[in-house]
Parts: structure tokens; C-alpha cells; sequence
């Protein structure tokens, strides 16, 4: 089985500091998943299969992404079956390929460890309390929802932590499960919740 992890950083932006956090990533999803972990640019990802796709964080803002090039890849997205997970930027991504916004928050949040409330513990968030500790790290969010997506996680600072589509296998989270430790394990199993949910199986 493959897991496509998918940067979503601009070409311009692929710094090697940059790329050290993305082969981070990409080893805590080795680490939890039995499957192979292919890491590619989001320019490339028609042109991979997967059993299951995360989208990265990015550390630019969206102006310095082309535009041509992200509606590319909201078309790849839309055009592909397997379960999707974004992460911070990556779920401003599936918000906006779903036809939603992403605008400046009026409270950006982090770097750091933040409590978030869980609204919906019926697929990603299955078996979290009802508060939980995630890493923030982020200056825009997903503003206003798009039709057909449901809020599963919010807070003070931020409305939508995490979204769901209704009619195709997308979840997304404004913070960043990846970075988990012995005293805040809610990203561990949240990542552990996705590959579940992509038939993806674990260590």
C-alpha cells in the first residue's frame, strides 16, 4: 500500500531547512503506518496513485503560491477516490478545492501546544476527549465553511481546527497532529484515526 505525502509548500519555497520538517513528517507517517510513504510536490500528484494522500503545511502565504498551479491541483484532488487527510495548509487546501475561503486570522495561533474542543468524535477524532492538546501553528484559516463540509473541532481562536467533507473521504486539521510527544499523544492518534479510516494498516 502507498501513502502519498504531498508538500504543499511553492517550488520557490522548498528550502532545505523546510525540507528537514517535511522528511519529519514523512517519517512520523512511516513510523505509524505499514505502507510505503512517497513524498512528492504538489505539482506532481496526478501523476502518482495512492491508497491514501496527506497534504503538508506550508510556510508561505497563498500569494506566493501560482495561481495556475493550485487549480491544477484542486483539480487532482477532485479527481481522485482514496481517503485525504490536509494538514494546516493542506486543509485550506481541500477547503478551497471544496469551494471554500481562506482568509488572515484575526488571532494567529503558535508555535506551541493549544487546547482545542472536539464537536464531532464520529470518524477523525473518534476516542479523543472532549478537549484536547495540539500543536498550532498558523496565521490563516478556513473562513467561511464550504457547503457540504462539517466543523469537527474548534476554539477560541479559530472556529474551524477541523473539517470533514460529507461526500467524498476528506478531513482536514488546522493544527499539526504529526507533532505529538509522551504528554500530548491527541496527534498520534488522530493521524491513527486517518489511516483506519483509509484501510491504511498500523504498526
Amino acid at each position: 500500500m502507498r501513502i502519498a505525502f504531498v508538500i504543499s509548500e511553492h517550488a520557490g519555497g522548498l528550502l532545505p531547512e523546510r525540507m528537514d520538517r517535511y522528511h519529519a513528517v514523512e517519517r512520523r507517517l512511516a513510523q505509524l503506518a505499514r505502507a510505503e510513504v512517497t513524498t512528492v510536490h504538489y505539482s506532481e500528484l496526478g501523476a502518482i496513485g495512492a491508497d491514501a494522500t496527506v497534504l503538508s503545511g506550508s510556510a508561505d502565504p497563498w500569494s506566493a503560491h501560482d495561481p495556475a498551479a493550485l487549480d491544477d491541483l484542486f483539480g487532482s484532488l477532485r479527481a481522485r477516490e482514496e481517503p485525504v487527510l490536509g494538514i494546516c495548509a493542506g486543509m485550506q487546501l481541500l477547503a478551497r478545492a471544496g469551494g471554500g475561503e481562506v482568509r488572515t486570522a484575526d488571532r494567529p495561533a503558535g508555535p506551541g501546544f493549544a487546547n482545542v474542543d472536539v464537536l464531532d468524535a464520529s470518524d477523525l477524532l473518534a476516542g479523543l476527549e472532549r478537549r484536547v492538546s495540539v500543536w498550532e501553528h498558523h496565521t490563516d484559516e478556513v473562513c467561511p465553511l464550504p457547503k457540504g463540509f462539517r466543523v469537527l473541532a474548534g476554539s477560541e481562536r479559530c472556529a474551524v481546527e477541523a473539517l470533514a467533507a460529507d461526500d467524498r473521504p476528506w478531513w482536514g486539521t488546522q493544527f499539526h497532529p504529526e507533532e505529538w510527544n509522551g504528554d500530548h499523544p491527541a496527534g498520534r492518534l488522530i493521524l491513527e484515526n486517518f489511516l483506519r479510516l483509509a484501510g491504511i494498516p498500523l504498526r
